[in-house]
């Protein structure tokens, strides 16, 4: 999936409708059942606080041992960076392992998954600070669902606060807010759409970003509603003729809550807001069979089909398919941390985790994609 939001359209409206054939979160098995299973997997079960004492411990979670987060013992048998997510189901009496992506259009790839980022001896560089330079974004508007114009969005980038009550939080604006103009015919990208004939998504340019700095995009307007996509970071090696190539998103308002209503009866909370990504490995593959929790209350978890022209909710699937979607609906606004696991060569292990926020009536979008720099261990 692009760098902004995770999902297209038509897996937006399978995000929102998850409520009526998706499970909550998973449930802890328990005690011995717990401590048994993890064991034949190799991975150690430990005390957290002297109150989870029968949490599984992925073998290479080194990386968020330092982070301050406190399980709280509800959930899966999983502590993943202080989120505590369930094992991976089953497959013919043995735990399903993870696999990469082959069969997709994007973020597919071969050979076994690749989680050496999560290795002391291979965590990525820390951002180079002192060296920091003004880059411009560059990029398409993409539409999630109906509109045939990607016309009068607003976008801004934002660094990132960390540390305190507002960890988290947008912080200083980076550059100048842009808005796309009141047409994209002629301008900008055109395709056949059903509803439109021809669907316009505006292009646009946005000035002095900087690089070696977690950031925040946002998009929002009268007509649109806000998306929240973390995780953007602008490596000085990523830069191009001082350019940097990323896709953004536009949701109309009306479908964050039309949706929802028509396709299921159900809408989201007012004022609660909904978290959705994908799960990629250290080399930006989707990974299948991972699992996802966040530690926060939701209305539901969900993970989808790997059909990628119209992803939908799996009513019985507890991992990630082909797609790596996962999703969390109707999650009160404040603090989120997102984490993702799975089991490989028998052990289970973290696919990383992410400290990001919920806002009302908006969406939150994370995707994995191995450790990042701005998440370094203090000692590293």
């Amino acid at each position: 999936m692009p760098n902004s939001v995770v999902f297209s359209s038509l897996s937006y409206l399978a995000v929102l409708g998850i409520v009526a054939c998706s499970s909550t979160s998973g449930g802890s098995g328990g005690g011995t059942e717990v401590q048994s299973g993890c064991a034949a997997l190799g991975a150690a079960t430990y005390d957290v606080s002297a109150k989870c004492p029968d949490k599984c411990a992925p073998t290479n979670d080194a990386f968020c041992a330092d982070d301050g987060v406190v399980n709280s013992c509800k959930g899966g048998p999983i502590d993943n960076c202080g989120v505590s997510t369930a094992l991976p189901p089953k497959s013919g009496g043995k735990t399903a392992e993870l696999t990469r992506s082959g069969d997709v259009k994007e973020y597919g790839g071969t050979g076994d998954p690749d989680l050496s980022c999560f290795e002391a001896a291979n965590y990525p560089a820390a951002p180079d600070t002192a060296n920091s330079k003004l880059v411009k974004l560059t990029g398409t508007v993409k539409i999630f669902s109906h509109g045939c114009e990607s016309k009068n969005l607003t976008i801004e980038v934002h660094k990132v606060l960390r540390g305190g009550a507002d960890d988290g939080s947008p912080g200083e604006l980076v550059g100048k807010s842009v808005t796309t103009p009141a047409t994209c015919k002629g301008i900008g990208v055109a395709e056949e759409n059903k509803e439109c004939g021809m669907r316009y998504e505006c292009t646009y340019e946005y000035a002095d970003v900087p690089s070696e700095t977690e950031l925040l995009v946002i998009t929002a307007g009268d007509i649109w509603a806000p998306i929240y996509d973390y995780g953007l970071f602008i490596s000085n090696a990523g830069v191009k003729n001082g350019a940097y190539l990323k896709d953004v998103r536009a949701l109309a308002s009306d479908d964050y809550q039309l949706i929802p209503q028509v396709a299921l009866g159900k809408t989201v909370t007012a004022g609660h807001g909904v978290l959705a990504g994908e799960v990629h490995d250290c080399g930006d593959v989707r990974l299948v069979d991972a699992v996802v929790d966040i530690d926060q209350p939701k209305f539901s978890l969900s993970y989808f089909t790997d059909n990628e022209d119209n992803p939908l909710p799996d009513i019985d699937a507890h991992s990630t398919s082909a797609l790596g979607l996962y999703s969390a609906l109707d999650v009160a606004p404040g603090p989120v941390t997102v984490a993702a696991a799975g089991v490989f060569g028998g052990k289970v292990v973290s696919l990383g985790y992410f400290k990001g926020r919920i806002f009302p009536d908006a969406v939150t979008s994370f995707t994995f994609r191995g450790l990042r720099p701005f998440q370094l261990p203090a000692a590293n």
